[in-house]
């Protein structure tokens, strides 16, 4: 059980094609009798992860009042406080729910670097604030874990949306690690969030005169399209696969050529000769 979660974890950093089916097999053993609680947090976890990834609101809620309703939380600390974080991702605007999500956190001890800073990003999550985001990115700092780091450095590069060389810095550092990480989804936030707050995240790949080494043939095949301005859902058609692996290739495709948009990415593809054989 722990390799299954872990690899479904990672696919589903990663925008794996075949992040639901791991998933779903490692979902497979939540009702099994020999399930250990600190199993069942990382099972419970998983699930909101996924959901919130599907945009699946409903099932993310119902996963998160079942960690809330855990009865052993405060003896697991170390699988209880990434459970309560996953809950409180999903939670958010939910009065009763974010309130006992404080509510039981408040039982649950700190001990160790990873579980003081899943705290500050569980408190960043359910009141916000910059300062509070800035608690959560050095507590990510400290304990070393990259992809928690990237994902609260997002947090705070929004929050700083009033200061902008402020939010490009979060932004750009975000991005950096999300790219080394190959964490193509987080790339796309931070691509989506750069178009909203009008900036542009640097520091994201190498340079793009390396020329089309830096592209693989799908994602050459995948720029082609496009350079001929197609939507992902038509380029999905086009090349026979879904629109989300569309959307992924699409997003890497970005972020190799150190682009901000769709258009500048046709643009260099025209001027570098990217898009022949």
């Amino acid at each position: 059980l722990p390799w299954l979660r872990l690899r479904g974890m990672l696919r589903l950093a990663r925008g794996h094609e075949g992040a639901a089916a791991t998933i779903g097999r490692a979902l497979g053993l939540m009702g099994k009798p020999f399930l250990h609680a600190e199993e069942r947090f990382c099972l419970l976890e998983l699930r909101i992860l996924q959901a919130l990834a599907a945009a699946d609101t409903a099932a993310a809620v119902a996963a998160a009042r079942a960690v809330a309703a855990e009865p052993s939380l405060e003896e697991r600390p170390r699988y209880a406080w990434s459970a309560l974080t996953a809950a409180a991702r999903a939670a958010a605007g939910i009065d009763d729910l974010e309130q006992t999500i404080r509510d039981v956190a408040f039982t649950v001890p700190q001990r160790y670097p990873a579980e003081r800073a899943q705290a500050a990003t569980l408190t960043a999550l359910l009141d916000g604030g910059e300062e509070r985001w800035s608690v959560a990115v050095e507590a990510w700092r400290a304990d070393g874990q990259r992809y928690e780091l990237a994902r609260a450095l997002l947090a705070l590069a929004e929050a700083r949306a009033a200061d902008r060389p402020a939010a490009t810095a979060s932004l750009s550092e975000a991005a950096a690690i999300a790219h080394t990480l190959g964490a193509a989804p987080l790339l796309e936030e931070a691509d989506t969030l750069a178009r909203r707050l009008g900036v542009r995240a640097s520091g994201t790949a190498p340079s793009p005169a390396a020329g089309p080494v830096l592209l693989t043939a799908r994602e050459r095949e995948v720029l082609r399209l496009v350079a001929q301005g197609q939507s992902n859902s038509r380029i999905a058609q086009s090349l026979y696969i879904s629109p989300k692996t569309a959307s992924v290739h699409v997003s890497r495709i970005i972020a190799k050529l150190e682009v901000a948009n769709r258009v500048e990415a046709a643009a260099v593809a025209h001027r570098l000769g990217l898009l022949t054989d």
